[in-house]
């Protein structure tokens, strides 16, 4: 049985087009694969981006937690210090600062202020500022002529604030 050769010609035809058509199925599939593929990576990228700022976001939450934490634990300590210090001031306003222990004691004080400063211990201005409830407690009033109301006359107590936290308020005597 020979064929001619049409159908010869019609066989290599046939066979061309299918594979033509198996090549143009598997191109097809193989760009279907590609974009699900890079679909896919720009998901996990996308991911591993989100992954990053939330762990950068707990890292700095647990950095502050723990300074906030170690600046509590340091206030009850320092609140129990201040009136040491208060000693300190009320004993100056009384002694000759000339006399050489005097002296030695007014270094200790400032040894002990630097101290405070060191772990962000601030004092709390008063004697001439605007009243302000967040940081003065007002214990006493009085009129005096020339000087508007709500402005603080005199400081009893000092107050301390660490950082932007008061810790103890200023004890004050305001103007009427």
């Amino acid at each position: 049985m020979k064929k001619d050769k049409k159908e010869l010609e019609d066989e290599i035809k046939e066979e061309t087009t299918e594979k033509v058509e198996e090549k143009a199925l598997e191109q097809n599939s193989s760009d279907e694969v590609e974009k699900k593929l890079n679909s896919e990576i720009e998901e996990l990228k996308n991911q591993l981006l989100r992954l990053q700022a939330d762990f950068i976001n707990y890292k700095n939450r647990t950095e502050r937690e723990k300074s906030n934490s170690i600046i509590l634990a340091n206030e009850s300590l320092i609140l129990k210090l201040l009136p040491v210090l208060d000693n300190f001031n009320r004993a100056f306003t009384h002694a000759n600062l000339e006399d050489d222990t005097i002296k030695g004691f007014v270094m200790i004080k400032d040894q002990f202020e630097s101290v405070l400063k060191s772990e962000t211990v601030e004092e709390i201005e008063s004697d001439g500022a605007v009243f302000d409830p967040n940081l003065h407690n007002a214990v006493m009033t009085e009129s005096k002529d020339g000087v508007e109301s709500g402005i603080v006359l005199e400081t009893f107590e000092k107050g301390y604030k660490i950082k932007d936290k008061v810790i103890r308020p200023s004890m004050v005597k305001v103007s009427e």
